[in-house]
């Protein structure tokens, strides 16, 4: 049989001729350290080449959090970008924990905005060690010289010597107690555009990601997971999948039964055969329709209160614009599937594997293993996407591949791979959530009371989460970006119900503010219109008064700048608007639709954020490029339906993603208002481009939105512009 495992890396590899524009910089190789490195934190390596190595706290998963943390720390060292190689963790290190959360993680929009000072101070250290050990060596005033470009410079003597040359005198020093930040007007690397850290290595195909691990003896392992939700294994049998070629082992787990062979083929091939009867519960006869009347039953009553103000009684006579929005429950589907290598021998376990959960994933896996936890090891690898899937708060997939390693009792390692299938099916998706409304209106067509009723599923709850995030039994990561809605309503009562089934629920690329984002701007631009007000001038009086609503402003008023929202639009041209804040950020659209017949086109879309101190202007760009991609697949047909128990949807073709001809371009207005910090960006992009366009949807057919994915009537059809 032909070998077929270097096809990707081959591929990469033979055509990196063809993508020398995408090599910025050749960063990535990893060199080995020398003796006389000079290493004043966990985090930094000075060698004696120049070579600047950062070990990251975080994961790499795309977003560019690599570059953003590296350009923060070369900054304030001032490091020749262009020696400057980033790297994964590759040991639990408490220098490594999350400076906010006390653990070696990765989420939230988090990485940049929790280092930044920490990373400047690193950064800083280091240069004032280099700049002592240089004034040593020449027996000069530490005072009189400069750093630049990965060199310490005496003006006065027309000398310098570079970073590596001082690596062995500097690795002799004290640190200092304190050191002397710059101010943004010397940053020379922040808010640059600089090559990205990890271009090279993805682009030429060196970069090893968890699929692409090969080791010496390596075994394969597929896994038949129950087609119905919280089913378990009756019996199996096993013997038509051992007779076949290459097969070693077939075991049991706790969520399945696992085929062990020599290749991922064989594996799955055999695993195709397993004749297994599953056991399973009353969900076996559920569906979506059955959960939204479960959902639509409770939202009859009020929920468990999270945010009260004024009086909480709407008015019997009052005029009242009234409804539901539903959103339906949604896989991650990252590009990369889940994987996980796993070897246990000697009472070691060595796990390699694309995680955002390093301190979380040892402790699930240390019942598993049979190990100390001490002698758990877990390889970072570069992530192929994640958008919270390779954040699970119990470590499954990674519980998974232990669990089968540890019950074939082999030495080898064994690499379980999930097909798209086995995650698209699998559950942890994004919640499916019920919200209801009541809003009464006064006799200018203003908000005097807001009746909001949430129904979803707790994410937290029994996890190692729930003690941080449920209080008074309300699920934060359920309502927010709803509780702490900006805008002024006199009257409100917000309230949530939690119902439980068996299908798993996970935080998802803008965790709530998925859906209470979307929510809320709907109900702005459906207030809008009932006073027949312009929808950014009717938002700025709802936020008039509110100190804290500053950076919202700051970004509406530079969406209606930069969107030229003043002028008449052409004909056919119809627009809709939309602004959340969520971690730490506010990001804003105003996207146009130019109608042709029944078919709607992009005409264009214009986006604003406020993300505080930009690092890296074309990073931030970059993510929200992909935060609309991201939400317009959830306008236009993705979404996960449960029938009989199970997921309808398996792959690409069903559970759909926006593909290049579907996404419209998107001018990107960075916004100031003056917090001198950065703030998240990965995730902030992705809430207020679904009410922008649902707008939009509404301007140019007169058809409301309720439901996502949306199903346009009267022959309507969006298509790319």
């Amino acid at each position: 049989m032909a070998d077929f495992t270097l096809t990707r890396r081959a591929l990469l590899r033979g055509g990196s001729a063809l993508c020398v524009g995408l090599m910025l910089a050749p960063k990535g190789a990893i060199a080995k350290t020398a003796p006389k490195s000079f290493t004043p934190n966990a985090m930094l390596t000075i060698a004696p080449d120049n070579t600047v190595r950062i070990t990251m706290a975080h994961a790499e998963m795309g977003q560019g959090a690599y570059t953003g943390m590296a350009q923060i720390l070369a900054d304030e060292l001032d490091a020749n970008w262009d020696d400057v190689i980033a790297e994964h963790l590759a040991s639990f290190d408490p220098a490594f924990k999350h400076r906010d959360w006390g653990m070696i993680s990765t989420g939230a929009s988090t990485s940049i905005t929790s280092q930044w000072n920490h990373l400047r101070e690193v950064g800083a250290t280091a240069r004032a060690m280099l700049v002592e050990a240089a004034a040593e060596q020449w027996g000069v005033d530490a005072t009189a010289l400069h750093t630049a470009n990965s060199k310490v410079i005496d003006r006065g003597n027309n000398r310098e010597l570079s970073y590596g040359e001082l690596t062995a005198r500097a690795a002799g020093l004290e640190p200092p107690q304190n050191v002397t930040l710059k101010s943004p007007d010397q940053f020379t690397l922040i808010g640059r555009n600089v090559g990205r850290v990890d271009s090279h290595v993805k682009s030429s195909g060196s970069a090893t990601f968890g699929m692409d691990l090969i080791l010496p003896d390596m075994l394969m392992a597929a896994v038949a997971h129950a087609p119905v939700f919280g089913a378990t294994v009756k019996s199996f049998d096993a013997t038509a999948a051992e007779a076949m070629p290459g097969v070693r082992k077939v075991v049991r787990i706790a969520t399945g039964v696992a085929v062990i062979a020599d290749s991922w083929w064989q594996a799955t091939q055999a695993k195709d055969v397993l004749d297994i009867s599953w056991e399973n519960d009353d969900f076996a006869n559920t569906s979506s329709a059955d959960l939204w009347q479960t959902y639509s039953r409770l939202a009859d009553g009020r929920g468990a209160t999270f945010d009260k103000v004024g009086n909480v009684e709407l008015p019997e006579s009052a005029r009242v614009i009234e409804g539901e929005i539903r959103f339906p429950f949604l896989a991650h589907a990252p590009m990369e599937p889940l994987n996980a290598t796993v070897q246990i021998r000697d009472k070691f376990c060595e796990i390699w594997a694309g995680t955002q959960f390093q301190d979380f994933d040892a402790l699930n896996l240390e019942q598993f293993a049979g190990v100390d936890p001490k002698q758990i090891k877990i390889n970072t690898q570069w992530l192929g996407g994640s958008f919270g899937r390779r954040a699970s708060p119990n470590g499954d997939f990674l519980v998974e591949a232990v669990q089968i390693a540890k019950a074939s009792g082999l030495a080898n390692p064994i690499k379980m791979i999930w097909q798209r299938e086995d995650d698209i099916q699998g559950g942890f998706y994004r919640p499916m959530v019920l919200h209801r409304y009541q809003i009464e209106l006064d006799d200018q067509n203003r908000p005097q009371h807001w009746e909001h009723r949430v129904v979803s599923a707790s994410i937290s709850k029994g996890t190692p989460f729930e003690g941080a995030f449920v209080k008074d039994g309300i699920d934060q990561l359920s309502v927010e970006g709803l509780r702490h809605t900006k805008y002024n309503v006199p009257n409100k009562h917000f309230s949530l119900h939690t119902p439980k089934h068996a299908v798993k629920v996970l935080w998802w690329r803008s965790e709530a503010d998925s859906h209470t984002g979307p929510a809320v701007e709907i109900l702005m631009n459906r207030l809008a219109r009932a006073a027949g007000e312009d929808p950014i001038t009717f938002r700025l009086q709802l936020l008039e008064g509110n100190t804290d609503a500053h950076r919202m402003v700051g970004v509406l008023k530079a969406l209606r700048t930069a969107s030229g929202w003043m002028a008449k639009p052409e004909p056919d041209v119809f627009r809709g608007v939309a602004v959340h804040e969520s971690f730490g950020s506010v990001a804003g659209y105003v996207i146009e639709l130019k109608r042709r017949d029944k078919r709607l086109e992009f005409n264009r879309v214009v986006a604003a954020m406020d993300c505080g101190r930009v690092v890296n202007p074309e990073s931030v760009k970059s993510q929200i490029y992909g935060s609309a991609a991201f939400a317009l697949s959830t306008v236009i047909g993705q979404k996960l339906e449960i029938r009989e128990g199970g997921a309808a949807q398996s792959n690409f073709h069903d559970h759909l993603v926006a593909r290049l001809a579907h996404t419209p371009e998107v001018e990107v207005t960075l916004v100031d208002n003056g917090l001198d910090r950065p703030t998240g960006v990965g995730e902030v992009g992705v809430p207020p481009f679904i009410p922008a366009l649902t707008e939009a949807v509404y301007q140019a057919t007169g058809q409301e939105i309720d439901a996502f994915p949306m199903a346009l009537a009267d022959g309507f059809s969006l298509a790319a512009g």
